[in-house]
């Protein structure tokens, strides 16, 4: 997948819709309108307990990405990580990131909403031979959700 269907997914599972990218022509212009395509009703079901398995991912004790989220801003989130070359399903101890030469180290995904209670914005950050998704891009989407805050981005 690439980032911009990860962070069309996120934002479905955020909201129940899938929305329509947009890009800005120019800054001081309009942006495109946004189309939503709302799941199907038997799917809204299960949206809840994906949200709170995602809040838990960045902030319960056992989460993937909570050690590595450092920002006052409650978010729900996924990490990732992509292998670059394939581990053989015989080999019992695996080398550490570290160890691998670095176009062999696997891709480092996270992928974010926020507010948790009523998102209105994704972050995604993927890092190319990171390693694993919520050490390495969590300390750069807590900057980035920090930020956001400082400019009033939230309520």
């Amino acid at each position: 997948m690439t980032p911009m269907q990860v962070a069309r997914n996120t934002a479905l599972l955020a909201t129940g819709k899938l929305p329509e990218p947009r890009v800005a022509k120019s800054i001081a212009g309009e942006l495109a309108p946004v189309i939503d395509e709302p799941l199907s009703v038997g799917d809204h079901q299960a949206l809840p307990k994906i949200r709170k398995a995602m809040i838990d991912v960045a902030a319960a004790p056992f989460g993937t990405a909570s050690k590595y989220l450092n920002t006052p801003v409650l978010v729900g989130a996924k990490t990732g990580t992509a292998q670059v070359v394939g581990i053989p399903q015989d080999e019992k101890q695996r080398m550490q990131e570290s160890e691998l030469e670095y176009y062999q180290r696997s891709h480092a995904w996270l992928t974010t909403y926020a507010p948790a209670s009523d998102p209105e914005y994704v972050v995604i950050v993927l890092i190319e031979h990171g390693g694993h998704g919520g050490n390495a891009a969590g300390p750069i989407v807590s900057r980035i959700y920090d930020k956001m805050e400082q400019l009033g981005y939230f309520r």
